[in-house]
């Protein structure tokens, strides 16, 4: 049997949740398999000296900017504090200080991160942590299957630079319109 190191195990359970979501499963079991893939590529990518939500940040507020400085346009939801940035980011590009998302500074406490994660981590952290609170519910509204698998493919573009996602998700990002993101990560 061949070893299976720890990105490829976060890419297939990505496929698997991919898969689970193309077939109608149900959408908490898919949202906690992309959380899974989520925390082990989050893991991955503080290990190598990033943190997950920062980069993401990043790239985002750079890819909106770069994109409203060109006028095209931007599918990406923001609120008014990233909105804020943005503006800030394209008075930077404009200036020619900020040329790609690293040179951009973000800084973060541990609870402002956990706060941004926290409807992605929740559900999974639900079922985890059983042991702590066996009577607690969830409300059905905090699951998003499709918002976590974006996660987990960010994180695995960032993971994985420069190498091609799986055909067998090609469907599932075409259906969502996520295949520009896809093809220029």
């Amino acid at each position: 049997m061949a070893e299976i190191d720890k990105a490829t195990a976060a890419e297939r359970l990505v496929v698997s949740a991919i898969i689970m979501a193309e077939r109608g499963e149900d959408p908490l079991a898919i949202h906690v398999v992309a959380a899974s893939a989520l925390n082990v590529l989050r893991d991955l990518i503080k290990k190598a000296g990033d943190e997950y939500v920062e980069q993401v940040l990043k790239i985002g507020a750079f890819t909106i900017a770069s994109a409203r400085v060109k006028g095209e346009p931007v599918n990406l939801p923001t609120n008014a504090e990233m909105d804020a940035v943005i503006e800030k980011v394209i008075g930077g590009i404009a200036a020619g200080e900020v040329t790609q998302a690293a040179d951009l500074i973000i800084n973060l406490d541990a609870a402002s991160r956990r706060a941004l994660l926290d409807c992605i981590v929740k559900p999974y952290n639900f079922l985890k942590h059983a042991d702590n609170d066996p009577l607690a519910t969830m409300d059905d509204s905090d699951i998003d299957p499709d918002h976590v698998i974006g996660h987990a493919l960010s994180a695995l573009t960032m993971v994985s630079p420069g190498k091609s996602l799986p055909d067998t998700i090609k469907p599932y990002l075409e259906r969502r319109d996520l295949m520009a993101s896809e093809q220029s990560s």
